[in-house]
């Protein structure tokens, strides 16, 4: 697993992630733009993205494109690729690219939903039975993607 810190922002009451000490990853920092800003944290939208991505790492479909504001994500079963989309040849020395194992991402995404429910719960920025529900799910979620990541570790 990634290293990383939580970092709690309460004048947007919101949780990001901080990669800034995870050195084995070269630009790990890029993992937490997406988050928040073009995976959504409300439970619709969450919803929908675990879905694709659970079925990505299932081999149900061959790929997931995310991306927007603040990244441009591909994801395939094995690795995504998170880039900047305002990289500029001409500026820039070195694109920033990240690549990391898919199953890693979401399981990345999992836990940054959970505590972003969970802070938000205790805040009482949502309701309670609403950030409860959500996150019972993500549980499910991680329990599910623990174990396709088993099954495929026992099958190679």
């Amino acid at each position: 697993m990634l290293k990383y810190k939580l970092k709690y922002m309460d004048e947007f009451n919101i949780v990001v992630l901080d990669f800034d000490e995870e050195k084995s990853l070269e630009f790990a920092n890029m993992i937490s733009d997406p988050l928040g800003s073009d995976i959504p944290w409300r439970f619709k939208d969450l919803k929908k993205d675990i879905d694709n991505y659970v079925d990505l790492l299932r081999g149900i479909i061959p790929e997931y494109r995310h991306g927007g504001n603040a990244s441009s994500v591909i994801s395939h079963k094995n690795y995504t690729i998170i880039e900047d989309p305002f990289y500029d040849e001409e500026e820039d020395e070195v694109e920033p690219i990240c690549k990391l194992e898919t199953v890693e991402f979401v399981k990345i995404i999992l836990v940054w939903a959970y505590e972003n429910y969970k802070y938000k719960k205790e805040k009482k920025v949502i309701d309670e039975e609403e950030a409860e529900m959500v996150m019972n799910w993500i549980e499910q979620k991680v329990e599910e993607v623990k174990s396709i990541e088993n099954e495929s570790t026992n099958q190679t």
